[in-house]
């Protein structure tokens, strides 16, 4: 007795597989693409923002003036040596208001070098009546030696108007 295997089953053709879709082709290259370029975005953003700010404070007529005031007094050139530097960014607030006549404050710290050495310059103004007014105008030296304080304006010194001449 011979058996015979039974026979094979017809041949169905399989169902073709469904079609991958564009994330599924591409994801490899295209989740570095996004997340690099997510992040490029929030990095330019921040930028902005620092440089929309840096720009606002070094535009202001007391920063400009104090700069000016600075780089001009003799004993801070002698101390720091020629040219006197800004640091990069400014810290501080600057605040105006058109109430009153134009009133505001501005307290600035502008980091100052030079080929001598280095320190903070400290601007404390008051504006009343849409005028500038010192506080405060002092060059303190690194280290914050308070007994090498330079005096760069005295209080109540208004706000000059020659800050056109800083770039």
């Amino acid at each position: 007795m011979s058996t015979i295997p039974p026979p094979l089953p017809p041949h169905v053709p399989t169902a073709a597989a469904a079609p991958r879709g564009w994330w599924q082709r591409n994801w490899k290259w295209a989740l570095p693409v996004v997340v690099v370029g997510g992040f490029a975005v929030v990095v330019a953003f921040v930028a902005l923002i620092v440089f929309t700010l840096r720009g606002s404070m070094m535009g202001s007529d007391v920063y400009r003036d104090a700069m000016v005031r600075a780089s001009a007094h003799p004993e801070l050139v002698d101390a720091l040596g020629a040219p006197i530097e800004a640091g990069f960014m400014p810290m501080g607030s600057i605040s105006k208001s058109s109430e009153d006549g134009g009133s505001g404050r501005a307290d600035l710290v502008i980091f100052l070098s030079g080929p001598r050495g280095s320190g903070e310059l400290v601007a404390t103004a008051e504006r009343r009546r849409g005028a500038w007014i010192y506080e405060s105008l002092i060059f303190v030296p690194e280290g914050g030696d308070v007994g090498n304080v330079i005096w760069i304006a005295q209080p109540d010194t208004p706000v000059g108007h020659q800050a056109a001449a800083v770039p």
